[in-house]
């Protein structure tokens, strides 16, 4: 990226140069100016992403040198140095959309701190801008959308007998085939640089990511977009006759730097054993996929190798023995919360611990513990379901997971749920909760609440109630948490003085941004329009 500094004083620009050359950021130096009239002329012919610039100079300020280089070039960045601590100039400077307002004689940490988070920001910026231009230029993506479809039923043996140019052309001068499953984590929005309404748009950069990724090392194939699973990727591809295999491992290296650096994004990595035919795709696809879990119980972030000795063919009624019911079902009769996390955490770090142990063996001992659960309840005449969830909720889960941390996060929140159900079994039923939760939204809006918080709280699974609440009020909970927080809001808007800043944080929402959107999506204006409006009439 390219930056001018504009200064009157020649040894103050000096110094400045020299600074940022000290902090070792990538950044070109442009050019340099002594007023704003020449600063206006730099802009024109170095086309900066950042300036630096003085606010007293002569001709031209650096305020008014802002003002008209705005109009030039909207998106370029700005760093005022000033001698100055005036309020005024302040004030204008962020009027003008300037990021920072530095004091003389700068610190070369507030230096560096400033321009780093520029240098993030643009970059974001950059990387969106060029995702929006291939996604416009891909006209064809209610297509790609029924390929994936149609290669994902291939993969999952739903059906054998597909036509698709990509599985010739990959039969064509390939002498070795294998595929690579990359799940990633699933992708709460807004997501850095990503808005609300741009998931598709995290998707494509990931297919770029991989795509790229592979095709650098020469590694012909396709991506397919698992139509099951949205956080499941896969690639398909073959080797030619002397590529060595080691270009795979790292294509996929790169690959999974590249998801974490640009998308801030958790994933695994799994590798299938190599065929001489692709008519065994559908084998190998089951094994990269069983070895991208594998790397879960490992630590997240990694690249799994397919092995041919998987244990998870034995054993299977070992993971919950008799004893272990027995135990457990004691320490629920007692109410012993604490020993049944200590014994979740020990179980599952056994697992864990283990070096030839598999995501299966996970999958397993989370399934006989919810069934565990579910027949305690059930008998205890406690709704399990409220408590615990649903089985198919959880399988799901589990087929998500990037990192190990949320199995005994989960595991030791549904042994809570249970605990804190049977000790108020009492109380009230699963129905009855909905009721006293939205009474409880209506008087604690203010409070950052979410579906966790609040299946804490009442000791009912986030997922179950979720389902169940929206099927009775016709809203999700978040739906109703947010329509309760923009009344109030609307009400603060019209009825006082309060900044809309001040409105946001007392509805809950302390993001001033953030509450302007919310605010705009769910009236159709702004905080400030509806404000206007409100007193005009």
């Amino acid at each position: 990226m390219r930056y001018i500094v504009l200064d009157d004083e020649p040894i103050i620009r000096q110094g400045v140069i020299h600074k940022i050359r000290q902090t070792g950021l990538p950044l070109l130096f442009a050019g340099e100016a002594d007023d704003g009239v020449s600063g206006l002329e730099l802009v024109r012919s170095a086309k900066p992403d950042i300036v630096l610039t003085d606010i007293q100079m002569p001709e031209m300020n650096g305020l008014e040198f802002i003002r008209l280089a705005k109009t030039l070039y909207p998106r370029m960045e700005y760093i005022i140095l000033s001698g100055f601590d005036d309020f005024e100039y302040a004030k204008k400077a962020i009027g003008y959309g300037v990021s920072h307002y530095l004091l003389k004689p700068v610190e070369d940490e507030e230096l560096y701190e400033a321009l780093s988070g520029l240098i993030e920001r643009l970059q974001a910026e950059n990387h969106r801008d060029k995702m929006v231009l291939r996604l416009q230029q891909q006209a064809e993506t209610g297509q790609e959308a029924a390929r994936s479809q149609t290669l994902t039923r291939l993969l999952n043996e739903e059906e054998t007998n597909i036509a698709d140019p990509s599985l010739d052309e990959l039969s064509v001068g390939c002498v070795s085939f294998s595929s690579v499953v990359l799940q990633v984590e699933p992708v709460k929005l807004p997501h850095y640089s990503f808005a609300e309404d741009e998931e598709e748009l995290i998707w494509f950069s990931l297919k770029n990511i991989v795509t790229e990724g592979f095709k650098a090392e020469g590694i012909a194939g396709f991506l397919v977009h698992s139509s099951l699973n949205r956080c499941e990727f896969v690639y398909v591809f073959g080797l030619k006759a002397g590529q060595d295999r080691s270009v795979v491992l790292s294509a996929a290296d790169t690959v999974a730097y590249g998801v974490r650096k640009y998308l801030k994004i958790n994933a695994v990595i799994g590798f299938g054993p190599f065929a001489d035919k692709l008519d065994r795709i559908q084998e190998i696809y089951r094994e990269a996929k069983q070895s991208a879990r594998n790397a879960v119980l490992h630590g997240g972030n990694r690249v799994s190798h397919w092995t041919a000795q998987f244990p998870y063919k034995a054993n299977r009624q070992s993971i919950i023995g008799s004893e272990d019911s027995k135990l457990l079902a004691e320490w629920l009769d007692r109410l012993d919360g604490d020993k049944i996390i200590r014994w979740t955490k020990r179980r599952l770090g056994a697992i864990a611990q283990d070096p030839n142990s598999v995501f299966v063996q996970i999958e397993w001992f989370c399934v006989d513990l919810y069934l565990l659960f579910n027949k305690y309840l059930l008998a205890n005449a406690v709704d399990a379901e409220w408590t615990i969830g649903e089985l198919d909720d959880m399988l799901r889960w589990l087929q998500q997971i990037t990192r190990f941390g949320e199995i005994e996060e989960r595991m030791i929140g549904l042994a809570s749920n249970v605990i804190g159900r049977l000790a108020r079994s009492g109380d009230m039923s699963g129905k009855e909760v909905m009721e006293v939760v939205r009474a409880y939204i209506d008087h604690h809006f203010t409070e950052p609440l979410s579906l966790q918080s609040i299946g804490e709280r009442f000791s009912i699974h986030p997922n179950y109630f979720s389902k169940r609440f929206k099927e009775k009020y016709g809203e999700s909970f978040i739906e109703y948490l947010t329509s309760v927080r923009m009344k109030v809001a609307a009400k603060l808007l019209s009825e006082t003085d309060l900044k809309i800043h001040q409105i946001g944080e007392r509805v809950g929402i302390e993001d001033a941004a953030y509450f302007g959107s919310v605010f705009r999506k769910c009236y159709g204006e702004t905080p400030k329009q509806f404000r206007e409006r409100f007193h005009s009439t």
